[in-house]
């Protein structure tokens, strides 16, 4: 790539503009941020998991009952991307970025302070409203504000930021679990997140392209703002917003966009109900076989360690390899995985191994599906289109917990309920042989 950026003028709309200079280090700086957010999402996603062993001891509550919990934050980002994402489409991404914050503060704060199961159900559940409103949407923002060699990567790394939430949650868990407790997890998750309010006040701008696409009174000074710090001159006007001026969400379901907006969320609910089954059960899967939980833990974090891995491959191989090898090949190796880690012995470095070859194939699936997803919306409805996708995918997320406790409280093995859970993947692999994949453009 040149390292001389393009003049504003050599364009007529500074979006094409951004899709085409190089990236400036506002705009890394951004993206990084976006994937600390979604780190904060992963660490309060994998927080109830990594605290549901000692729970089963300290609470004496059965694996149905941790089910339900684990499945009452997954509701809670369902509710979380489908109605409170739209609204960053308009309003802005960073309104909606300080108000996720804000619920999942008060949220994980709850959850320290409860002394039962039904303020366990309850704090999670409203901590999901943050977490859901938040993947849906930094996905649209970290697209936004790369430009076109890099948006896969962008996004990539975005993702990357789950499975690295999972790291550090497991090992930063392992040693709060051992000194402090369960609920310390808790309060470690909220010290994150206002943080992270800090940080994204400081290293986040309103996109371009939403600007454009909803400019309001000062649409130009906040796109000649965000061009500035991107390295460019401003503009004297700014393009034509799009003719439609319909909401968000039935524009996903008008003409021309209806069957597309229906096939990646069925691709997205299917792939979810795999992956959230090793990212929710993964922990207690290792305790059955008599590991302790700060173990436990563990063997979980670096099922995250592949998700990394995946998620800088898929990055840098996308446009040269192709998203539909990548998204195709993940997908019939984490199938394959799910069922092979569920047969393995109590071996500790043996699980560790295939903990981190799981997590590369089952991870890598979903980076690759989000990178699928921010190429399939335009950008005036990108958070609307993928907190639709994400939320209706979040009813695929609560099924995993709370069937495959169902299905061991009635006897079933672990290669059993692993079987019945790698199935989906396998129709999701299906429904993506003649689905389109776009290329990235100024929309």
């Amino acid at each position: 790539m040149d390292t001389v950026s393009p003049s504003v003028g050599a364009f007529s709309d500074p979006r094409a503009l951004l899709l085409n200079a190089p990236m400036s280090a506002f705009q890394w700086l951004a993206v990084a941020t976006t994937a600390a957010l979604c780190a904060l999402d992963g660490f309060d996603v994998f927080a109830i998991t990594f605290a549901a062993p000692a729970l089963l001891t300290d609470w004496g509550i059965n694996k149905a009952e941790v089910g339900i919990a684990l499945s009452a934050g997954l509701v809670g980002m369902a509710l979380g991307s489908l109605l409170l994402s739209p609204l960053a489409d308009l309003f802005g991404r960073r309104r909606m970025i300080f108000v996720a914050l804000a619920v999942m503060i008060v949220g994980t704060t709850w959850t320290a302070l409860i002394g039962g199961l039904v303020g366990l159900v309850a704090s999670r559940l409203f901590t999901g409203l943050g977490i859901g409103t938040m993947i849906s949407v930094i996905l649209p923002l970290a697209a936004e504000y790369a430009n076109a060699v890099r948006r896969d990567l962008a996004v990539s790394l975005l993702a990357i930021g789950f499975p690295v939430g999972g790291i550090l949650g497991g090992f930063i868990s392992a040693i709060l679990l051992a000194s402090f407790g369960w609920r310390s997890i808790f309060w470690a998750a909220s010290a994150f997140a206002v943080l992270m309010l800090l940080v994204s006040a400081f290293a986040l701008l309103e996109p371009a392209a939403l600007v454009i696409a909803r400019p309001g009174r000062d649409g130009l000074t906040r796109v000649n703002a965000f061009l500035k710090r991107c390295g460019h001159g401003g503009v004297d006007t700014l393009p034509p917003p799009p003719p439609s001026q319909k909401s968000p969400i039935r524009r996903l379901f008008g003409a021309g966009m209806a069957r597309t907006t229906i096939r990646i969320t069925l691709i997205y609910f299917m792939i979810v109900i795999p992956v959230f089954f090793m990212q929710t059960w993964l922990p207690t899967l290792v305790f059955d076989r008599g590991i302790v939980p700060a173990k436990a833990a563990l063997v979980s974090a670096f099922f995250n360690v592949g998700g990394v891995v995946a998620g800088l491959v898929v990055g840098f191989t996308s446009l040269k390899l192709g998203l539909r090898t990548i998204l195709n090949t993940a997908l019939i190796g984490g199938m394959v995985m799910i069922v092979a880690f569920s047969r393995l012995p109590a071996n500790l470095p043996l699980l560790v191994a295939a903990s981190i070859v799981s997590g590369f194939f089952i991870q890598g699936s979903m980076v690759s599906l989000y990178a699928v997803i921010a190429r399939t919306f335009p950008a005036d409805m990108r958070a609307s289109g993928s907190g639709f996708v994400v939320g209706v995918g979040r009813i695929g997320s609560i099924l995993p917990p709370l069937f495959a406790g169902a299905l061991a409280a009635e006897g079933f093995g672990r290669t059993s309920i692993a079987a019945i859970m790698a199935i989906p993947g396998i129709v999701a692999f299906g429904l993506l042989v003649d689905f389109v994949i776009h290329q990235p453009t100024t929309a």
